[in-house]
């Protein structure tokens, strides 16, 4: 009989977690400045930089997002396709850093020293745009990227997996490794966000076979 209410508890679950956890896939121009993440287009201010300004002017920089509202744990992210300017390459991009322009940076997301050029970038935000000047510190390419912080970019890559979910985000966003002007960019990636439930469902299962046991010997 126990095992019998352990499957149901264990189907029910899954029931209310399935739809929620679904993988989502999204196409990312090669346009897609990360460092625009949760800007409204039109609404950026100018600056000095004249190759920043002219992203600001073209729609296509905006980066796709995926809502993780409730989310939380891990996710794995997975990306094909072909992008970049002047060399084409895949998502995992190409031998040669060019660092940032800092107009990009000042509107508060921190860049990631030495990544590749044309590689697939990501970065979680809250509900809330980001504050200009308060960029968090740069990740360092090679080290850790699988646990950045709100408005911190990560590189992805082709595929990344165990990337965990920092508090308060609600949004995740994708662009393009850039150092500027990313609007004569080309081609476009698919990206895969694959949830990780497993911890989820297992706390809960775990709370379900204690609810169990708390009712036999009560």
């Amino acid at each position: 009989m126990k095992k019998i209410i352990l499957f149901i508890i264990a189907a029910l679950i899954l029931t209310a977690v399935g739809p929620a956890m679904a993988d989502m896939t999204t196409n990312v121009s090669g346009k897609a400045c990360p460092y625009f993440a949760g800007q409204a287009f039109s609404s950026i201010p100018l600056a000095a930089d004249p190759y920043f300004n002219t992203d600001t002017l073209d729609p296509g920089t905006m980066p796709p997002l995926i809502d993780i509202t409730g989310f939380g744990g891990t996710i794995s992210i997975t990306a094909t396709g072909l992008w970049g300017h002047p060399a084409l390459s895949g998502p995992d991009g190409y031998a040669g850093y060019d660092p940032t322009h800092a107009d990009y940076i000042a509107l508060g997301i921190s860049t990631v020293t030495g990544a590749p050029l044309n590689a697939l970038a990501g970065v979680f935000l809250g509900s809330a745009a980001p504050v200009a000047g308060s960029a968090p510190t740069a990740l360092v390419y090679g080290a850790d990227m699988k646990s950045p912080v709100l408005h911190q970019t990560f590189i992805i890559g082709s595929s990344l997996s165990g990337i965990n979910i920092p508090g308060g985000a609600t949004r995740l966003f994708f662009g393009l490794n850039d150092g500027y002007e990313w609007t004569n960019n080309v081609g476009e990636l698919s990206v895969t966000v694959v949830p990780v439930p497993g911890a989820v469902l297992l706390g809960m299962l775990g709370l379900s076979v204690a609810g169990v046991k708390l009712r036999k010997y009560a």
